[in-house]
């Protein structure tokens, strides 16, 4: 097949170099939703299979402690989800992880700012190719001036699978074929998911070791893909084909017209690159083994099986996620973990948390630690941190 993207150059050291220089500048960031709405909060809470009614149903939400619809924690990234491609044109982002910090719940009504720099840039060499950047961002996200979260996002930079010198390469692999058992199995957990809802997370009875029950993923579908972009873009590549045609116009003529989180030549290509996520052909060419997942609706995953687990009135403080290898369509997979350690601070429990995702191959495709605040003694008051803003 004739190549569909553009050239997959090595990362020479003037093309470095070049990214090197970007620490500590802002980014233009063009957000997918501005506004959590009623709308906005449901499309991206479906988008990653998570039907909570503190999302998704008013009336429930209003009867209970918030008053409100919330929105899920990871609902920001549909504001901006830190993806970086600046520099190395032709060389393949792929989303590595995020390191979150929530300050407050995002609530039905906030409007939401984000802003964001430039913060590191890393030569690496790895099993999955010989020669990457991992390239970081530090985002603050904003309501009404104040602080709700803050989180540092990490993108790997691989060349091509064709680039001299080796690129990005997995092998390529089919979609999985299930049995019947199978898919029975797959359906039953997830229609037997655990959801705590309204019962307090009482700390005194939880130990090392307490279970964080799995939420299943899958068989992944390019339905499920679609669903996550109604909910949460990602890429400000995707575009209809008549603006994208204004977008790789203005790659080649007026770049400061596009967002700076990606090289101008992302917006040239003919063939966009995040295709790879359900186009197996440009995933392959990319080097990835088939389409692929997207790396934030993985780590929203993630948040799905700690909200499920903490309860409406548990504040989820921190989340950090490292992906490990790629999810193609047909896999399936399990999220879940367990307590780690449990202390006191400012009057309230502090809950850490291991979590791990595992697909049917009974592969680790990404790991996580999480840090849940919870009442010390049982209360349907909900928590909030001590410090808002640390």
């Amino acid at each position: 097949m004739a190549s569909r993207l553009g050239l997959a150059p090595q990362i020479d050291p003037e093309q470095f170099a070049h990214i090197e220089s970007l620490v500590g500048t802002p980014i233009r960031i063009e957000p997918f939703n501005h506004e959590a709405t009623r709308d906005t909060i449901r499309h991206y809470a479906l988008g990653i299979g998570d039907d909570n009614p503190l999302w998704c149903d008013p009336a429930y939400a209003a009867a209970g402690p918030h008053g409100d619809l919330l929105a899920p924690p990871t609902f920001l990234y549909s504001a901006f989800d830190g993806a970086i491609g600046a520099g190395l044109p032709g060389v393949q982002p792929v989303y590595a992880g995020t390191e979150w910090v929530f300050h407050r719940r995002v609530r039905r009504g906030d409007e939401v700012d984000p802003s964001a720099v430039f913060s590191g840039v890393r030569r690496l060499s790895g099993s999955t190719s010989s020669d990457m950047v991992l390239q970081s961002c530090d985002i603050e996200y904003r309501v009404a001036g104040s602080p709700v979260a803050t989180a540092r996002a990490h993108t790997f930079r691989l060349p091509r699978r064709d680039a001299s010198g080796g690129g990005l390469a997995y092998e390529p692999r089919e979609e999985y074929v299930y049995s019947d058992a199978e898919l029975d199995r797959i359906r039953e957990h997830a229609l037997s998911e655990y959801r705590r809802g309204s019962a307090p997370l009482v700390f005194g009875e939880l130990a090392p070791g307490t279970p964080i029950p799995s939420v299943v993923k899958g068989p992944i579908d390019r339905i499920t893909m679609t669903s996550y972009y109604a909910g949460c873009i990602g890429s400000p590549g995707y575009k209809a084909c008549e603006v994208a045609w204004k977008y790789r116009d203005w790659a080649l003529n007026d770049p400061s017209r596009l967002p700076s989180n990606y090289d101008p030549s992302y917006f040239a290509e003919t063939v966009l690159p995040s295709l790879g996520h359900q186009d197996a052909d440009v995933a392959r060419e990319i080097g990835m083994p088939n389409a692929y997942d997207n790396g934030p609706q993985r780590c929203g995953w993630f948040s799905h099986a700690v909200t499920n687990w903490m309860g409406d009135t548990a504040f989820l403080r921190t989340l950090s996620i490292r992906l490990r290898r790629p999810d193609i369509l047909g896999d399936t997979v399990w999220i879940g973990g367990e307590v780690e350690t449990l202390t006191e601070q400012d009057g309230l429990g502090v809950i850490g948390i291991r979590l791990e995702a595992v697909n049917q191959l009974r592969q680790v495709v990404a790991t996580g630690a999480a840090e849940v605040l919870c009442s010390l003694t049982p209360s349907d008051v909900p928590v909030e941190p001590a410090d808002e803003t640390r």
